[in-house]
Order: structure tokens, then C-alpha cells, then sequence
């Protein structure tokens, strides 16, 4: 199983093309920041994300490649522990 950080619809989009999801429905808000790679989506539906800009609360990002994701970073995390 993936597991999502940024909860989104990646078929919503702005008028560049980037992703949109609400910052508040982040799994850790405080993670995401400007160049931060996260798994973007839902469980059936996901993608490796670069974030571009948040503004009013809200993340806007873009897909890109296991390959890119994995030359800004490892993509192995360990899972975040429950409050």
C-alpha cells in the first residue's frame, strides 16, 4: 500500500498546469515546503509530486517521474507515528 501525504484530485489543475490540493489535509502540514517531493493523490490514483508554491493555504505542485523523485531524494520513509 502507498502512503499518501498530500491528499488531492490530480485532475484539478490551475491555469499553468500545476496540481492543487488544500495544505490543511497534509498528512504533516509543516513538512511541505517549497521543493519538497511527496506522493500526491489517493490510494488508487497517486504520483510522485514536487511542490512549487503554497499560497492561502493551499499546495500547488507538479507530477514528476519515480526517476526525478528518487535523484532529490530517497523515496523510502519511514511512516509517521500516530499522535
Amino acid at each position: 500500500m502507498i502512503y499518501i501525504d498530500l491528499p488531492a484530485d490530480l485532475n484539478f489543475e490551475d491555469d499553468e498546469g500545476r496540481n492543487i490540493a488544500r495544505l490543511s489535509e497534509a498528512v504533516n502540514p509543516s513538512a511541505i515546503h517549497h521543493g519538497s517531493v511527496l506522493v500526491a493523490g489517493a490510494p488508487r490514483a497517486w504520483s510522485w509530486a514536487v511542490v512549487d508554491a503554497i499560497e492561502d493555504g493551499f499546495v500547488y505542485f507538479r507530477q514528476i517521474s519515480a526517476q526525478e523523485a528518487a535523484q532529490r531524494g530517497p523515496l523510502i520513509a519511514p511512516l509517521p507515528r500516530p499522535a
